[in-house]
């Protein structure tokens, strides 16, 4: 019987490096603001949800998450952009993650024309870390010598350290690499530490002796950052609001 080998195992240090260069990740002030940010917001949020969503799956101590209450819609489960009492959250495809790259560009939120007028359709979001609970986790308990399988994921969907921007066609190695996946686990305790990682401690370093090669894009900071991360914090409110009281 004749067979192919699958090579690619002899190339990952090759496509870490090609895709180190691409990566844009948001920059640690802007994920340090959220976190504060998220703080002061912590009561408003819980009060809104009076029990029909956990606070605590996405505002826990460390948490940037964006939009709290808000997980990835799976396929033919529960309807979009609107509060579902089965799943006690609000269902989303990808429309909110892509809120924050736009109000990060220009202080606008998502819509198609916006994505296309600032060039982010030439990129997909990529996730690092798992924030469906359906998804395996056996990778990332791999890499944390403290791993709660009973914390569930939610907050990381629109976890600004979580949603990292690849140009198209380059984010299938990610999802399905276990060396690149760590690789970008790496990155990420590097730019952010383990505080935004709920239920995870203890990162295990080393798992890639030729991680210190790797040459990263210089993570994305505008001169105007703040002024569109309140905007966008402001929107959030805004948005989140309407959708729990339809």
């Amino acid at each position: 019987m004749n067979k192919l080998e699958n090579k690619i195992d002899l190339f990952n240090k090759d496509l870490s490096m090609i895709l180190a260069s691409l990566a844009y990740h948001i920059h640690r002030k802007i994920v340090e603001y959220i976190v504060e940010k998220n703080k002061e917001d912590f009561n408003y949020f819980e009060d809104l949800f009076d029990g029909r969503i956990d606070i605590n799956d996405y505002l826990f101590d460390g948490s940037d998450c964006v939009f709290p209450g808000i997980r990835r819609y799976i396929s033919g489960e529960g309807q979009r952009k609107k509060y579902n009492i089965e799943y006690k959250a609000i269902i989303d495809d990808n429309t909110f993650p892509r809120h924050i790259w736009c109000f990060l560009i220009n202080g606008k939120p998502y819509t198609g024309s916006n994505w296309t007028n600032t060039n982010l359709n030439e990129f997909e979001l990529a996730h690092i870390f798992t924030h469906k609970k359906p998804e395996k986790k056996e990778i990332e308990r791999f890499f944390f010598k403290e791993f709660d399988d009973k914390i569930l994921p939610y907050g990381a969907f629109t976890s600004a350290a979580n949603v990292v921007l690849l140009p198209k066609g380059t984010v299938r190695p990610t999802d399905n690499s276990e060396v690149l996946k760590s690789v970008f686990y790496k990155r990420h305790i590097e730019l952010y530490g383990e505080n935004t990682l709920s239920g995870r401690k203890g990162f295990v370093e080393d798992k890639v002796d030729w991680y210190a090669d790797v040459t990263w894009n210089d993570p994305f900071l505008p001169n105007d950052w703040k002024k569109n991360i309140d905007k966008l914090l402001e929107y959030r409110r805004k948005r989140i609001t309407e959708i729990m009281q339809q």
